[in-house]
Formats: structure tokens, C-alpha cells, sequence
């Protein structure tokens, strides 16, 4: 095979690379427009067949052979041009890619390439700055493979199929008045979305106020599945009362992951009056063969949310 072609792909994204501003910014993007490549104008000689080399070429397999590859010969960018994301964020509603490759944030917008999500992925609010709620879903199309291992997705509206593309490989999810929805338009259970996760093993889950993904089977519900138990990190907050706590804290009592409860406000005298006997027998214990959890609501009297946090904190438990 002819390797005298030695711009590589990264190297022909050599127009991806800029060097820092004069005032030393680092959170300058690079316009999408000033990203692109000219295709070659040469043939190429292979030692294998030419339909072998095509479909090499348009189905690479890994990041780390595609990366050999495109550093070998440009050939291989220029029929299936893919930009390798290491992070993927969002700032002012415009999808951003971050990797080792770049000098700077660069702007996906409009960029004629497929992305290679790999790393992590953080679509969050920003202040005074609402989030477009099909944000992730405009952007799918363009991915051609999704590896992310830490996601993080705020205020956004999924279809079932497109939660599934985005979580295969997530092992850390922190999700904020995330919707996700059937393919007849409704909202899927809070059981049913941790149904959908089996590889993630630390989850931080913010309910939408109101949330109606959680009933009084949810936690039964939630006890059947099986990866439950290979949880490290089970935090949720804003938690509705129709979550039943007394059968999820016999649960954690059995379990050696790390529980975090945050509830909502306007519970009924009757729910705050089962979160305080909990709390109390967590402040009142000497000893413990679980991590205790961390446990609290609004108007939770001061004293006794200083003495759970320091009984927690001694036991085992930390907050992220």
C-alpha cells in the first residue's frame, strides 16, 4: 500500500487546531465555517482489493483503528470523514466538542462530518438560558457511533429509541428534568427508564416538579431488576411522595452502594412523619453493617439534619 501519504486525517484536521487568542482565552470556539477538508487529488495503490479497502474505509470498527487509519492515509478521512469526540457540551444552545486534538471548543454547527462520541457528553442549563429541549435529539442523526461513558442531560425530551442509542455504553448518568417517552407519546415510569440503564452503576436523578413517572409500585417495581444491586451511587432528588421510602430503606439496609434522598416539597403530615422515624433510627444507631443514606426533605428541622450528616459522613456515606 502506498503510506508516501502521510497528512493524516487528525493531520488533515490540522485546520482544527488554532492557537490561543493574543488575550489568552481558552473558551474561544472555532467557527464551524473554518472547518474543512479537500478531498485528494491523487489515486492511491492498496495491496488489497479495491472493494476490500472501500468497505474498510466506510465501516471502521473502533476509534483506535480509525484512528490508525486516517494517520496512515487521508484516503480513509476522505471517504468516511469522522470527528472523534472526546466531550461533548452544550453552551449557549449550540452543541460544542472538546478533544485533545483541539486547541479550543469547537463549534458543530452545520459541520458536514459524522461524530464519534466517546468520552462524556454534558448537556446542562445555563443560567437565565433556557435549554432547547430537542437539542440531543436534532443531533443524533449526525453521530455515527455513540461510546459515551458519563452523560449528563438537563431539561431534555427523548424518544425511548433515542435514550437507548444515547445510554448503551453510559456507566455514570446524571439526568435533570429529563422526559423520555414511548413511541405512542408517553411519558415512560421512572422504573422503566432505570430498566433501560443496566451498565450504569452511578445514577443521579432529578424529578421534574409534579413528576408523574413515579407511583406507589415504582419502588417495587424498581426492587425487581437486577442490576439494582451493582449500584455504587443511587442519588435522587426532588423525589415525590408517592415513592414508597419505607420499603426502598429496607432495601438500602441490605445493599453496600451509597443512597441519597431528596425529596420535594408539600409532602402530607403522614409521609414527613415516616421520613422522621427513619432518620431518627439512622441518628440513634451505634452501629451499621450498610452505608446509611443521607436523607432529607424542606423544612427538616436544622438539628436534626446536622446530626444525620454526621452520622452519615462517619459511616461510610459522601456526598459527590
Amino acid at each position: 500500500m502506498d503510506t508516501s501519504e502521510n497528512e493524516s486525517p487528525a493531520t488533515s484536521l490540522s485546520t482544527l487546531k488554532r492557537k490561543r487568542s493574543g488575550s489568552g482565552d481558552a473558551s474561544d470556539v472555532i467557527p464551524a465555517k473554518r472547518l474543512h477538508f479537500t478531498p485528494p487529488n491523487r489515486s492511491y495503490d492498496f495491496d488489497l482489493p479495491d472493494s476490500i479497502i472501500y468497505y474498510i474505509a466506510k465501516n471502521p470498527t473502533s476509534k483506535k483503528l480509525y484512528k490508525k487509519l486516517i494517520k496512515t492515509c487521508r484516503y480513509f478521512f476522505w471517504k468516511k470523514p469522522i470527528i472523534l469526540i472526546k466531550t461533548l457540551v452544550c453552551s449557549n444552545n449550540e452543541l460544542k466538542a472538546y478533544s485533545t486534538d483541539f486547541d479550543h471548543d469547537v463549534s458543530l454547527k452545520d459541520l458536514p462530518y459524522e461524530f464519534w462520541l466517546t468520552d462524556q457528553c454534558s448537556i446542562n442549563s445555563e443560567l437565565n438560558d433556557p435549554i432547547k429541549p430537542n437539542l440531543v435529539s436534532f443531533f443524533i442523526p449526525h453521530i455515527y457511533r455513540c461510546e459515551i461513558e458519563d452523560l449528563s442531560l438537563c431539561d431534555q425530551m427523548l424518544t425511548i429509541d433515542e435514550f437507548l442509542y444515547f445510554t448503551t455504553t453510559t456507566c455514570v448518568a446524571r439526568f435533570d428534568n429529563l422526559t423520555v417517552v414511548n413511541r405512542d407519546g408517553k411519558e415512560i415510569a421512572f422504573e422503566k427508564l432505570v430498566e433501560l440503564i443496566p451498565e450504569v452503576f452511578t445514577l443521579e436523578h432529578r424529578f421534574k416538579n409534579s413528576d408523574k413517572t413515579v407511583t406507589a409500585k415504582t419502588v417495587k417495581e424498581i426492587l425487581k431488576l437486577p442490576h439494582l444491586q451493582y449500584f455504587f451511587q443511587f442519588r435522587l432528588f426532588n423525589v415525590p411522595e408517592a415513592f414508597d421510602i419505607q420499603l426502598f430503606f429496607a432495601h438500602i439496609k441490605k445493599s453496600n452502594g451509597i443512597f441519597q434522598l431528596g425529596f420535594a416539597g408539600a409532602l402530607s403530615v403522614a409521609y414527613q412523619s415516616r421520613l422522621e422515624a427513619i432518620i431518627d433510627e439512622l441518628i440513634e444507631s451505634q452501629t451499621f453493617d450498610y452505608i446509611p443514606p443521607f436523607i432529607s426533605y424542606p423544612g427538616m428541622d436544622d438539628e436534626k439534619y446536622k446530626k444525620l450528616y454526621k452520622t452519615v459522613t462517619k459511616n461510610g456515606f459522601f456526598f459527590k
